[in-house]
């Protein structure tokens, strides 16, 4: 915005009010007009941040209800492959138990979460124009999703040390010996012990996200039994 200097030389103090309140009225017109535009894209832009989080929210939400299901399978898998193992490391001569070993179940699928349009939110400043308790409330749901998403980094680990112990005891070439039972026992234990962590995480977020969504608060705590459930 331009200020010029008047066209007309100023006669007396009445013209140099006049002048001055006139310039004043156009410069708190100005800003106001500026400032109306600020707010309304302000507005416009947390807007559009909530809109995009919400739906990436309920996406997230609906996988890690079907995650929770999944992590209690493999949960199970895994516990009855350490039930064949300790049988076999207990009498390498269980013929039930060898026949079983053939077909030991050691997947694990991993599960993606969104984070775009939290992570747009952080860029375009959305966040800092949002009432500082809503902020807090995505912040909460997103930290949650983001920790599952690091306790699940440890169970692709294990499944390469799992692999890794295959190859170096030969594993599935004959009998399993009782030396080749005890290691990938450790392997399945360390395993078992990230699921079940995993598994609360699940729960966790789940039961986050649908707080969030429906408008209430979130978990404060959550305990998990290694060999139980929630208590």
């Amino acid at each position: 915005m331009d200020v010029h200097a008047p066209h007309e030389p100023i006669h007396g103090v009445k013209d140099f009010l006049l002048h001055l309140l006139t310039i004043s009225v156009g410069l708190l017109i100005a800003v106001g007009i500026e400032g109306c535009v600020e707010m309304h894209r302000e507005h416009k832009l947390v807007k559009e941040a909530r809109a995009t989080m919400h739906e990436e929210i309920e996406h997230n939400s609906k996988q890690m209800d079907d995650a929770v299901g999944e992590l209690d399978q493999q949960k199970t898998s895994i516990t009855k492959n350490m039930e064949i193992l300790t049988r076999i490391e207990e009498n390498p001569k269980d013929e039930d138990a060898q026949k079983k070993a053939t077909s030991l179940n050691a997947n694990f699928s991993n599960i993606g979460l969104r984070d775009t349009a939290w992570k747009t939110a952080q860029a375009t400043g959305a966040l800092a124009f949002m009432p500082y308790a809503d902020a807090q409330r995505y912040s909460d749901v997103y930290d949650s999703q983001q920790e599952f998403l690091n306790q699940q980094n440890k169970i692709l680990e294990d499944e390469a040390q799992f692999l890794g112990v295959i190859a170096e005891t030969d594993f599935g070439h004959g009998d399993v010996t009782k030396q080749q039972a005890s290691e990938t026992l450790e392997r399945f234990g360390v395993w078992r012990g990230h699921l079940a962590y995993l598994e609360l995480m699940a729960k966790v977020t789940a039961a986050t996200d649908k707080a969030f969504l429906e408008g209430k608060e979130g978990p404060h705590e959550m305990h998990e039994e290694l060999g139980g459930g929630k208590k």
